[in-house]
């Protein structure tokens, strides 16, 4: 928004900011003026108006870090109890996918059966740390029949997934098996993380 204001004011503003062509004659009236403004200030007015402006730009990133730093709180925190529950049911994945992976999306799961958001989202956000490489849209489209699957309650598409990939150490598999794993094994987490906060 403060970008489209400054785009607004410099398309009214009748005096250019600065000068396009700078070979022009009249930018020699311009450049003149900046320069008996700079002289008119003494070194000590100079040293103020720098404070001033430090002051001005040191609140803005005051301000815009605190407008962070809330946005970061005001995600839920999340039960460590539960996390271990869910993460207990991702034990059987321990040799397809490294422990930190199924840490990370027994966390995310956890956290994200709360939120509310769609099923397919949850799938999606579940695993968006662990393949950084991917277009969120392209993991929606792998993701759709399995979030079908855990609305439905049944268990098939899973299994067929789980089939489809080979059962090998997780830095050998291509990257689509590595996502069509990633979001079989988040599906089950959600699964369990759902199961988990039914039961508390």
């Amino acid at each position: 928004m403060a970008t489209e204001h400054d785009l607004l004011a410099a398309i009214l503003n009748p005096e250019p900011a600065y000068p396009w062509q700078p070979m022009a004659p009249e930018v020699e009236v311009y450049l003149s003026h900046l320069e008996a403004e700079f002289d008119a200030l003494a070194d000590g007015d100079l040293n103020t108006a720098i404070a001033a402006g430090w002051q001005i730009l040191a609140a803005q990133m005051t301000d815009q870090m605190g407008a962070a730093q809330t946005a970061t709180q005001s995600t839920p925190a999340v039960d460590p109890a539960a996390v271990t529950s869910v993460l207990d049911q991702l034990r059987q994945f321990q040799g397809r996918m490294p422990g930190g992976l199924l840490q990370g999306l027994a966390t995310t799961a956890t956290g994200l059966v709360r939120s509310g958001q769609p099923l397919i989202d949850q799938l999606v956000q579940c695993v968006g740390d662990t393949l950084p490489g991917w277009n969120l849209d392209d993991l929606a489209v792998l993701a759709r029949p399995l979030a079908y699957s855990l609305r439905d309650g049944r268990g098939e598409i899973l299994e067929l997934n789980l089939r489809a990939i080979p059962a090998a150490d997780w830095e050998s598999l291509s990257s689509l098996e590595q996502a069509r794993l990633a979001l079989t094994i988040a599906s089950v987490a959600l699964k369990a993380a759902q199961e988990e906060r039914g039961a508390s």
